[in-house]
């Protein structure tokens, strides 16, 4: 479609005049800029005058309407767009409503959804702007809903299928025993398990949609948090091995997201490679140097296959099979690490990679609110005592990353066995999450903490050092009641 034919009449008295300010008529420099922009849209779109006469459409509303020009648009405009919309438009009111449209010389209807908006700026004349949404576009998005559904429902109904049959095999032949009640018992697990897997992973598609992936951000210490997860993978056959290289850190993430993302990450492996892979995970530090000055530190994460050119032979790379042929495995991959404030990339050798932050900043949803609801609600659940806690460096000069990498340390092995620790409001400091100690035993645990941070100073060569000082903030007893002042001190955090 031609620039020419969406212009509807290029006489029309709203046309601009030669020093370009009257308006936004067919002629003026206004439109030509408007008509640049516009065209390549893929939404229908048609400008109308102050007089509610159309006066330019686009490319994409001529071919939902199936006109061979602007001034067909034009005139199913004028003839079936009710007169109010404007006015109502006018009046700053949501002007919204759907047409049923006769194509012309298709002898068939179509139903459009129309939205006005009215543009009264002062270096141009008022005019309306109209958007089309064509509902055949959402019949193909329910469509593919349905397939959607369908492809669901046979996934979910084969496992169902196979795991009724033998409990319907086991009830009726009472004399089944040996080999073959236990090879039908066999079945039957595997069959759960399957049921298990594709429900979690029919879970995680579903919290991408809705961004419902909360995150409850804690320090942990990379090595020890994976190691048993590998060695349970191993156990249940998910992968044939693993090799671990990772260098002795701690971060601020979301402990559970993390799991999370590694055992994705490895199901897209078996799933790519049609076998329980051998996994290598290495650990590195990148740093990214930013135009305007200062340095931002990542750790990155590395998964890959033993042997990364095993399945060169295959049709589609890792990348084009998690972007195609498993795209939600993909997104499931990249919405998680997103959670938990790191990037995935996908390198050279069918690598998947993680890069988190190794300082992040603050975020108090992340490191205040979801700590302090899961941790109230386990120490109510066990009824259990509940201990916020505050700590802080005093007294940093220089050398603070050296200085947070050992008090990180000393919060690890004293204090992320009996509670959790996230990152602080201020600067160098922490909020640590006891429940089921006592205050006496609380005060035990973070003087333990300050006497490693010490002995860790010291053992380092250091011989000036910051301090380490706590307090607790709020307690909550199980005892309280549920207008406590405790407890009102802790709903006051959130």
């Amino acid at each position: 479609m031609s620039e020419q034919r969406n212009e509807v009449n290029p006489n029309h008295p709203s046309r601009g005049t030669s020093d370009g300010n009257t308006g936004v008529g067919a002629g003026s420099a206004a439109l030509e800029i408007l008509r640049m922009v516009l065209d390549p849209v893929e939404q229908g779109i048609v400008l109308v005058d102050g007089d509610c006469r159309p006066f330019y459409a686009n490319r994409w509303a001529c071919r939902i309407l199936s006109a061979r020009n602007g001034g067909e648009v034009a005139g199913i405009v004028e003839h079936t767009c009710p007169k109010g919309i404007y006015t109502q438009c006018r009046e700053k009111r949501k002007a919204v409503t759907y047409l049923d449209v006769r194509l012309p010389g298709e002898g068939r209807r179509k139903l459009l959804g129309l939205e006005v908006l009215y543009q009264d700026q002062p270096f141009v004349a008022p005019f309306y702007l109209m958007l089309m949404h064509d509902f055949s576009d959402w019949k193909k998005l329910d469509d593919l809903r349905s397939r959607f559904a369908t492809s669901l429902s046979h996934c979910m109904r084969t496992p169902l299928t196979a795991i009724r049959n033998v409990h319907s095999i086991l009830s009726d032949e009472v004399n089944i025993a040996g080999p073959e009640r236990e090879r039908l018992l066999g079945i039957g697990w595997r069959n759960i398990e399957r049921l298990i897997g594709q429900l979690d992973e029919l879970q995680k598609v579903f919290m991408v949609e809705s961004e419902e992936m909360n995150v409850c951000r804690t320090l942990v210490r990379i090595r020890n948090l994976l190691k048993p997860l590998f060695n349970d993978l191993e156990r249940k056959k998910a992968i044939r091995g693993y090799k671990l290289r990772i260098s002795d850190i701690t971060s601020l993430t979301g402990r559970g997201r993390l799991r999370d993302f590694i055992v994705a990450a490895i199901d897209a492996y078996g799933k790519w490679m049609g076998e329980a892979p051998f996994i290598e995970c290495v650990s590195s530090l990148r740093e990214d140097f930013y135009s305007t000055g200062g340095i931002e530190k990542k750790f990155k994460l590395s998964l890959r296959p033993r042997v990364p050119g095993v399945h060169e032979e295959r049709r589609e790379s890792l990348k084009d099979f998690l972007t195609y042929c498993e795209a939600h495995r993909g997104l499931v991959l990249s919405r998680i690490a997103t959670a938990i404030d790191g990037e995935m990339e996908i390198c050279t050798g069918n690598t998947i990679s993680l890069l988190l932050p190794v300082h992040p900043s603050y975020d108090r949803e992340k490191d205040l609110i979801h700590p302090l609801h899961m941790m109230t609600e386990r120490a109510e659940l066990e009824h259990g005592e509940f201990h916020l806690v505050s700590m802080k460096m005093v007294g940093v000069v220089d050398g603070e990353i050296r200085f947070t990498r050992l008090l990180e340390s000393s919060l690890c092995a004293c204090a992320c066995d009996d509670g959790i620790v996230s990152r602080g409001e201020e600067p160098f400091s922490y909020s640590i999450f006891l429940i089921n100690r006592s205050r006496d035993q609380v005060a035990d645990i973070l003087r333990a903490v300050q006497d490693r941070f010490a002995g860790s100073c010291r053992h380092s060569g250091e011989e000036i050092y910051p301090s380490v000082r706590w307090e607790i903030q709020h307690s909550r007893t199980p005892c309280a009641g549920q207008n406590s002042p405790e407890l009102g001190l802790v709903e006051e955090l959130v």
